[in-house]
């Protein structure tokens, strides 16, 4: 049961969301839950890059504040640990589908701040336990500040898989049914491949040795392209050809993926073939900044490589919930209202948000498509829909300013769209893949039609010009 909440708090009436396919049927019924955001002024098209928090979960991080400050030393010597702690075993309640799955996971589960400060210790502990002999492998359509961790905790062992030059092409070029396992398969095929021909380079060079006890990052979806990594296919390859630590980057995995801890984690010999995964709790989750998991199922990693957190304070000699939570005084208000969040988003249907936001992306891209490329609509993504992330995804500009393979653009075109965009009171990202500029679009339950349409009436005005 959870611990009572030490404050009263006002009652939350919960917006219905059947499980319709209709694009954008219930927006303007969410955009009560957003209400801080200027949708007088502001087109937001960019969830995916610092979320968007509830309402829900400002007013509960709220509340915490002010019982913190109506006595600080009962909120933190009394009543902060129980809280937190139930808001760990809450999230695992909530990425678990079978209970004996979840009643192991809460012993493997932490609180951190952030993905990134989360990967520091990953990837700092992985360097710590190999004594910086051990090699750590990713590709190079990763996250950007974990390729700097990768280089600055293991230096000339951190190996780059070329990937976006060669293989994103194979990624877009591929036809297959509609099945989502399907694309998975095909998908990790060309991950895979990317992935041997890096290792056998590396084992060319150093020999066989090299590579043992080596660490993989993948990213559950990438943020500059929102490709979706098949993530168990990859990982189950990479451990039993290698015998490779698997390590997940899932920052927008969290609600915007159906995430089964149960299923993709390793037991140590058992199913599962992730070590670690991690992710955060702003994004399509909507919390409040500076809450976010990370989920590791195997003692031996836990006790290993994840031993010693990014900042040692109090709890590093503790659980694994207590050695990471702890890192010097500090707001926890953000972690205090996952619980709540968690229960906002399962009244409402989890499945059902997953599918309206999937179902919104879509019908943007077709706006989008329609407007841009009406002759080749089919063509108009980075990668296909069942390759790219499903509630989020890039979308080629206009074909006069979007650049070509013989025409190729720069990020600094991309910024100076951007920046128009900007003026026009639209917020998304324009990102330069291959020389190509694409508009990386979000949609959440709040977006609607009419903010696609808006877009692509932009650029193709700013075409015209």
């Amino acid at each position: 049961n959870p611990p009572k909440l030490p404050f009263d708090y006002e009652g939350v009436t919960f917006p219905s969301l059947p499980g319709t396919s209709t694009p954008f049927a219930s927006s303007a019924d969410f955009i009560g839950c957003y209400s801080h955001l200027d949708r007088d002024k502001w087109t937001f098209l960019n969830h995916g890059a610092f979320g968007l928090a509830l309402d829900l979960g400002l007013r509960r991080a709220n509340e915490w504040r002010m019982h913190l400050e109506s006595q600080p030393l009962r909120h933190f010597d009394r009543y902060l640990l129980n809280h937190l702690a139930h808001g760990a075993r809450r999230m695992v309640d909530f990425v678990t589908k079978d209970e004996s799955d979840a009643s192991r996971l809460r012993e493997g589960v932490a609180m951190i701040q952030c993905v990134t400060g989360g990967l520091n210790a990953v990837i700092g502990g992985h360097a710590r336990c190999t004594r910086g002999r051990g090699k750590v492998f990713y590709y190079d359509i990763a996250y950007g500040s974990s390729k700097k961790m990768c280089e600055k905790y293991h230096g000339r062992n951190g190996v780059c898989i070329p990937f976006e030059e060669e293989y994103l092409q194979r990624l877009k070029d591929t036809k297959v049914s509609s099945s989502d396992l399907d694309w998975d398969d095909v998908a990790a095929e060309v991950f895979i491949e990317a992935l041997d021909s890096a290792i056998h380079g590396v084992v060319k060079d150093e020999g066989k040795d090299s590579i043992e006890g080596s660490m993989l990052i993948l990213d559950h979806i990438t943020s500059n392209t929102a490709v979706h990594f098949p993530i168990a296919a990859i990982a189950k390859y990479a451990k039993e050809e290698y015998g490779m630590i698997c390590v997940v980057d899932g920052a927008h995995g969290l609600l915007g993926l159906p995430l089964d801890m149960g299923r993709l984690l390793s037991k140590g010999g058992d199913s599962g073939y992730i070590d670690v995964y991690l992710t955060n709790a702003h994004k399509w989750f909507s919390s409040p900044r500076g809450a976010a998991l990370m989920f590791s199922a195997d003692p031996t990693i836990r006790d290993s490589i994840l031993k010693q957190p990014a900042v040692i304070s109090h709890g590093v000699d503790g659980g694994f919930l207590s050695r990471f939570i702890w890192d010097g005084t500090r707001d926890y208000a953000s972690q205090l209202t996952l619980s709540c969040i968690a229960d906002h988003w399962h009244r409402i249907g989890v499945d059902n948000v997953r599918n309206a936001m999937k179902c919104g992306l879509r019908e943007g891209v077709d706006i989008l498509a329609a407007q841009w490329h009406p002759e080749s609509v089919d063509d108009a993504t980075l990668v296909p829909g069942g390759i790219s992330a499903p509630m989020m995804t890039l979308v080629r500009l206009p074909d006069s300013i979007s650049g070509a393979w013989n025409n190729r653009k720069t990020s600094t075109d991309a910024k100076q769209i951007q920046d128009f965009l900007y003026r026009q009171h639209i917020e998304v990202p324009i990102k330069c893949v291959r020389g190509v500029l694409y508009a990386r679009v979000s949609c959440h339950l709040y977006n609607c039609g009419e903010e696609f349409d808006r877009l692509a009436r932009a650029l193709t005005a700013m075409n015209k010009q």
